[in-house]
């Protein structure tokens, strides 16, 4: 009678080997997905940032004004410096207030105005709840908590920091010289040797839906994630720049400054403040 050969099974030392190969292959599957994760979000922010301002420019050549109904990122009472609350730290952190009782606000809102920018949607100075950050400026989700304001009405717009037009950011910091050198890297015509004063606005839902009738409406506004912007507890809309003042000297008061009939606009830049070359060099650099 033949008699089986007796099965083999593995050894525990057998099978702590094949148990920490399996870990160790698991750990660079995540380091590898991880950076993929990475490198799409980056590009994605690049391709975002490019597809928002084009999308603007062409509007602009279109219609002959820029998109209106933009949201306002300043405060809306005329007591508070602290910004829109739903504003992620990184976006405080480089933008400042700039209220209706300060020097040249009227001849600020006369350009925007002139620029197209006639109406801003308006956040409340509290969060509404159960209604996502990208939304707490349409009235239509809050109920009614926000509101549509004309320019010459509004209490407060946020502008990029600068030293001479604002001592504190909405984060509550001090401004510093550092902060000058933000707008030269965003466009090179703006010198850290004079004063310019530019505004930021949120390229959101109330603004893209104000192109629906035109050959270019811009269907969808782009949202922004990163590790320091999470838009499920953030305003992570893309933020337009407008010039609409400067000095030809470094640090100048408001009252120095030369107001221009109607807003430039500089371009898009994310929520923390990074502009087109940013986030490109950011995608590149996350491909090696």
């Amino acid at each position: 009678m033949m008699l089986k050969a007796k099965q083999k099974g593995f050894t525990l030392l057998e099978l702590l080997v094949v148990i920490t190969l399996l870990a160790i292959l698991s750990v660079g599957a995540l380091v590898a997905y991880d950076g993929l994760t990475e490198k799409a979000q980056a590009s994605a922010t690049a391709n975002n940032t490019a597809s928002v301002d084009r999308a603007i420019r062409q509007y602009k050549v279109i219609a002959q004004t820029f998109p209106d109904q933009w949201d306002n990122l300043g405060a809306s009472g005329a007591g508070v410096t602290t910004g829109t609350p739903s504003l992620a730290d990184a976006t405080t952190a480089w933008l400042a207030n700039y209220g209706s009782a300060a020097a040249g606000f009227a001849s600020v809102a006369a350009a925007l105005e002139e620029a197209g920018l006639e109406e801003f949607q308006v956040a409340d100075d509290t969060i509404v709840a159960g209604v996502v950050p990208n939304l707490q400026h349409n009235e239509g989700a809050t109920d009614g908590a926000s509101a549509e304001v004309e320019a010459d009405d509004l209490e407060n717009i946020a502008i990029v920091a600068v030293q001479g037009l604002a001592a504190t950011k909405l984060d509550g910091s001090s401004v510093t010289a550092a902060d000058n050198s933000r707008l030269n890297k965003i466009n090179d015509s703006f010198e850290d040797d004079e004063t310019n004063l530019v505004v930021a606005f949120g390229f959101g839902h109330d603004a893209a839906h104000s192109t629906t009738d035109s050959k270019v409406a811009i269907a969808q506004p782009a949202t922004y994630t990163s590790a320091a912007v999470d838009p499920s507890k953030n305003y992570a809309r893309y933020i337009g720049l407008f010039h609409v003042g400067h000095s030809n000297g470094a640090a100048a008061t408001l009252a120095d400054l030369e107001f221009h009939d109607k807003a430039h606009f500089i371009g898009i830049v994310d929520p923390e403040g990074n502009g087109i070359d940013d986030n490109i060099a950011e995608a590149i650099a996350n491909e090696n």
